[in-house]
């Protein structure tokens, strides 16, 4: 029997802050489609990756800046049908009305080109709004964000959580 990698259905709650109804409307919606390993005659066992964990705390960022799960699903189908890394997690994102606009946040050449901006969503006929910029907190401060709800958990094993996080590639 293979050794399932990953983190149960209530470790990934606990971890990311979601309901068990928002992870299973993210799935339904198709955004986060976790891995189910056991047999069709019982119940499987639900596990999150490490990369899922973080999309599903990016996803619940955009949220409390109030973008719809349908303007998330958008920007993701414009990433995948564009050829780029279609996660969230490490995206700049700004908020034109109801258009989203991706800023590559490249400096190198700051001088002679500005940052570019792709547009990702938008409704038709819409006029352009105020401007927010949505910043999701970088990668860094999500991982520690998930390592700090693991330690204060009283479900997560933290030696387990540490182990196991380690041997899932980032």
């Amino acid at each position: 029997m293979s050794q399932m990698i990953g983190f149960t259905r209530k470790e990934t709650m606990q971890l990311t802050g979601c309901t068990s109804s928002r992870l299973a409307y993210l799935e339904k919606v198709g955004l986060i489609i976790p891995y189910r390993y056991g047999t069709s005659s019982g119940r499987p066992t639900v596990v999150f990756s490490w990369e899922q964990l973080l999309e599903i705390r990016a996803i619940r960022n955009l949220r409390h800046e109030d973008v719809s799960l349908q303007t998330v699903r958008k920007i993701i189908e414009f990433l995948d049908q564009s050829g780029y890394d279609n996660s969230l997690r490490n995206k700049q994102l700004v908020i034109v009305g109801d258009e989203v606009f991706w800023i590559e946040l490249d400096w190198s050449d700051f001088g002679t080109n500005m940052p570019t901006a792709l547009k990702v969503a938008s409704k038709k006929n819409r006029g352009i709004g105020q401007y927010v910029l949505l910043v999701i907190p970088p990668l860094l401060d999500i991982v520690k964000d998930i390592w700090e709800a693991a330690q204060n958990s009283k479900i997560i094993d933290f030696p387990s959580f540490q182990e196991r996080a380690k041997a899932v590639p980032a």
